[in-house]
């Protein structure tokens, strides 16, 4: 009993030891009030921080749709540029560039005029000159000087080229100059009319007989008129035609280049063709069915 009692004393003054620490450990009110107020504090500060937070992902919210958004515009104004240019490459380059070369070949072309038109006004001084000389020899006593007609005609006319250089070296081969030529027609100087129709009758005479030797450059001209469908070359008396069915050539009367309507025979071959053979036998040769002319 002794001991039991002595352990409830003792446990009762342990118990008021204990609350007596824990009344010296508690604060006091003041304390108290001060860590409510800084708990208020603190809880607002969490409220606001939240509110920020959620102002914040808002915000971010906002930017990312707008991010989407740009990034969608962006890729629709990509499209576009990317069809413009697909449609100026397919369209509009072909089409300034097609334009472009035919601005350099009317340069081109233009070009050539004028070098070709520097040429002929040269060409003119060249021929003005001359004659002026011949004027001046003719008033010191000298012959004045023999001019005669030529003609080249061809078609289709994109052959007329290769007639050119056959036809101008025959003249030349009877001591034929070429003073000036004008589309199809060419003033020749050099020999006398009379003069070169003797020569062409003994050139007819010659293809008749087939002396290849003698009538070199005439072969080589008539060859390229084969070569033809339709055309002619005339110089001075000398006529020589080509139609579909025939190729002839010969030596009209001095009489007859006098008559109006002399300088327009070629322009229908036929007739010209037609007059050729009713010429007499001496002044007219029928080559059609020759072979190799320009040999």
């Amino acid at each position: 009993m002794t001991v039991v009692l002595v352990l409830l004393c003792l446990a009762i003054a342990g118990r008021e030891l204990y609350l007596a620490f824990e009344r010296g450990r508690t604060p006091g009110a003041p304390e108290i009030a001060d860590i409510r107020t800084q708990l208020r504090a603190l809880k607002g500060t969490r409220d606001e921080l939240e509110e920020f937070r959620a102002s914040q992902r808002e915000r971010l919210d906002r930017l990312a749709a707008d991010a989407e958004r740009d990034r969608a515009a962006l890729g629709e104004t990509d499209a576009r540029i990317r069809s413009l240019v697909t449609q100026i490459n397919d369209r509009l380059v072909p089409d300034v560039s097609g334009r472009l070369k035919e601005q350099r070949d009317a340069a081109e072309e233009q070009r050539a005029a004028v070098e070709r038109l520097a040429a002929e006004t040269a060409a003119l001084r060249r021929h003005l000159v001359g004659r002026l000389d011949q004027a001046v020899a003719a008033s010191l006593g000298a012959d004045p000087a023999d001019l005669v007609a030529g003609t080249l005609t061809v078609a289709p006319a994109g052959e007329r080229p290769a007639l050119t250089g056959p036809f101008e070296r025959f003249a030349a081969h009877h001591g034929l100059r070429v003073e000036l030529a004008d589309g199809d027609r060419y003033y020749l100087s050099g020999r006398s009319p009379r003069a070169l129709e003797l020569d062409f009758i003994d050139l007819v005479t010659a293809l008749r007989e087939h002396c290849v030797e003698s009538t070199g450059p005439a072969r080589a001209l008539l060859g390229t008129l084969r070569d033809v469908d339709r055309g002619g070359a005339q110089i001075g008396p000398l006529l020589v035609v080509r139609t579909p069915e025939s190729l002839v050539c010969g030596v009209l009367p001095l009489a007859e280049l006098r008559r109006p309507g002399a300088a327009g025979l070629l322009d229908d071959p036929d007739a010209a063709a037609g007059r050729l053979h009713r010429l007499p036998e001496g002044r007219f040769c029928d080559v059609s069915a020759w072979p190799a002319l320009n040999s």
